[in-house]
């Protein structure tokens, strides 16, 4: 077990509830918790009796959407007079910015529902949606309903497979992992292709 995934355990244990909660919540924000770490461990709590399964299950809907629904926010109040102003720095036009919310206003609901099982997007997507001025109801149901079923998967997991969740939790992470790397290399080579394009428009 490495140091990081100790500490989650350690919090979670003194914690209690409030530590769960915590951390599903920092999860649905823009900090990089691994839900793969943190809810098959309070499942497996919920099977030796120290939490409650279906206490643990609600925890993971209400804080999904508060962390998804502080950055909404964010991306409601400062997101779109940010970009405009500086998004020239960050590679990003007016134009970009109107095509987001174009596609948001088409694609939104089942956007933000299958960003809630995808790596490294279900902790940035809330920011987009509010820039894009989603309706607020369908982004709070599409999360909802998707990070019950995610978080829920993860805290059935720990409950069902008990001492041996990590077993099951580690290739999760791998796999977390590897998908958030191509996400990552896949948006440089986008941006460097963006670079490009501006470079040969101007010459």
């Amino acid at each position: 077990m490495d140091a990081f995934a100790q500490w989650i355990q350690e919090v979670v244990r003194a914690a209690g509830y409030p530590g769960v909660f915590l951390f599903i919540t920092l999860e649905s924000t823009l900090v990089p918790i691994p839900s793969e770490l943190v809810m098959p461990f309070a499942g497996f709590m919920a099977s030796q009796g120290e939490f409650s399964l279906p206490v643990i299950l609600i925890i993971n809907s209400v804080g999904a959407l508060l962390g998804s629904g502080l950055c909404y926010w964010l991306g409601v109040v400062g997101g779109r007079p940010f970009l405009e102003k500086y998004g020239k720095y960050f590679l990003v036009r007016k134009h970009d910015i109107d095509k987001t919310e174009a596609f948001f206003a088409k694609h939104g609901k089942k956007t933000v529902l299958i960003a809630r099982f995808v790596p490294v997007i279900r902790h940035v997507i809330s920011v987009p949606a509010g820039i894009a001025r989603m309706p607020l109801r369908d982004f709070f149901l599409q999360t909802f309903v998707g990070s019950t079923i995610w978080g829920g998967a993860l805290i059935l997991l720990g409950y069902y497979v008990g001492e041996n969740w990590e077993t099951f939790a580690k290739p999760l992470k791998r796999v977390d992992l590897l998908i958030g790397v191509i996400l990552v290399l896949a948006l440089v080579a986008l941006g460097i292709r963006f670079m490009v394009r501006r470079r040969r428009e101007r010459s």
